[in-house]
């Protein structure tokens, strides 16, 4: 999902306000009179994979506080002094859970593959009877489906603003950026009348990026060259101008799944409605009203067990599971980043976990994790880019490990 607040670099302040938002974050900030002048000045890094920033021999989301525990891969860190430090490593055939150490399975889930074979879970994270045998790399999350047979579906992807396309790699807390290319989609202007820019997007199975600009155009975009390809989605259906993105699975499990998106009105971000696009006559179908509980209208993200989220910026920003039969809000947690308006902003799920790409008018970009298990927000890492956009494919991890 994404959000591009402030585009203001060759414009007037106006048409600054008018276009923010990642493409459509700074639109809602300005239009609801929160957007600071001089955002613009953000810049973003060189292209490739970059270093990010931080203490001398602390790598990103090192620091830590008490007697704090995580995994990090099969390693299992404790606080120390201000620093994880490895305290159990686990063996080729183990994952690290955090509260039992290392374990065969991860009882949060009831059921776990080992190679192809799905077996119960027990409580104490060792294996129980078995299931089922699945098709050869069919086994994933715990149940047999289908293989995910692109290159890369497993990673988030990110739009800047400098329409970079980013990959961004989670997997064993290493958080990687990595620059795939630049988009060079031939949008038209945008709604405003100001020169289109990415405003969301999102990722199918296949690994194919459907990135949404502020004309409203969708264009389908390759992850893994960033080349641009035009279709006959037709902007605007159903009064849907600009929303936010996310492919969900239709069941725990399914290989089959749905864009849902979410707004409406390019200039009403206060207000919104859920929809879904059929992914093969691309049409949009509205679902009902969104519960934005005074907040700007979401970023979506989808997850392979077949739930929908949202994040919903501003001054009481919230994360909400949203139903996907109507549009309310099932579970919501209130979520605490930096100071200030929110000016450009992504979300996506990965592995169980939420990050959120957020940029405010007094803070620069920076990325944040959100673990609902324990309704804990925490900043990961400052970032090298302004992100304005971010997408996951159902193929991604629903649980680590």
């Amino acid at each position: 999902m994404d959000r591009d607040k402030d585009r203001g670099k060759g414009r007037s302040f106006f048409a600054s306000l008018v276009n923010s938002s990642s493409g459509k974050r700074v639109r809602r900030a300005a239009l609801v009179g929160l957007f600071m002048l001089g955002l613009s000045g953000c810049s973003s890094r060189l292209d490739g994979e970059i270093d990010i920033e931080g203490p001398p021999g602390r790598p990103p989301g090192s620091e830590c506080s008490g007697t704090e525990k995580r995994c990090a891969g099969r390693s299992l860190q404790t606080c120390d002094r201000g620093t994880f430090t490895t305290t159990e490593q686990c063996a080729p055939d183990q994952i690290c859970e955090v509260s039992l150490g290392c374990v065969k399975c991860n009882p949060i889930a009831a059921t776990s593959c080992q190679g192809d074979v799905v077996y119960k879970c027990n409580g104490d994270g060792s294996l129980g009877e078995k299931v089922e045998t699945c098709k050869p790399g069919a086994c994933a999350a715990g149940k047999c489906g289908d293989v995910c047979t692109a290159a890369g579906t497993d990673l988030i992807y990110l739009v800047d603003d400098g329409n970079r396309l980013i990959s961004f790699n989670p997997r064993d807390m290493k958080y990687e950026f990595k620059v795939i290319g630049r988009l060079s989609c031939s949008a038209g202007r945008g709604f405003d009348g100001s020169t289109a820019t990415p405003f969301s997007m999102s990722v199918d199975r296949d690994g194919q990026a459907w990135v949404l600009y502020s004309s409203g155009e969708i264009f389908w975009v390759d992850t893994k060259d960033a080349s641009c390809k035009p279709n006959t989605f037709q902007k605007a259906q159903m009064g849907f101008q600009l929303f936010g993105m996310g492919f969900v699975s239709d069941a725990e499990g399914s290989d089959q799944e749905t864009l849902f998106i979410g707004g409406g009105g390019y200039s009403e971000r206060t207000r919104g409605d859920l929809g879904s696009v059929d992914s093969a006559a691309l049409t949009v179908k509205k679902i009902g009203p969104l519960r934005l509980n005074g907040q700007s209208t979401p970023e979506l993200t989808g997850t392979g067990k077949g739930e929908l989220y949202g994040y919903f910026p501003g001054d009481r920003a919230f994360i909400a599971q949203i139903d996907k039969a109507t549009g309310n809000n099932l579970r919501t947690w209130n979520v605490s980043t930096s100071s200030g308006t929110p000016t450009a902003w992504a979300f996506a799920h990965w592995g169980g976990l939420y990050f959120m790409f957020i940029e405010t008018s007094s803070s620069s970009a920076a990325v944040y994790m959100f673990d609902p298990a324990t309704g804990m927000t925490k900043k990961l890492m400052n970032s090298p880019y302004r992100i304005v956009g971010a997408g996951v494919s159902t193929c991604a991890p629903v649980i680590i490990g």
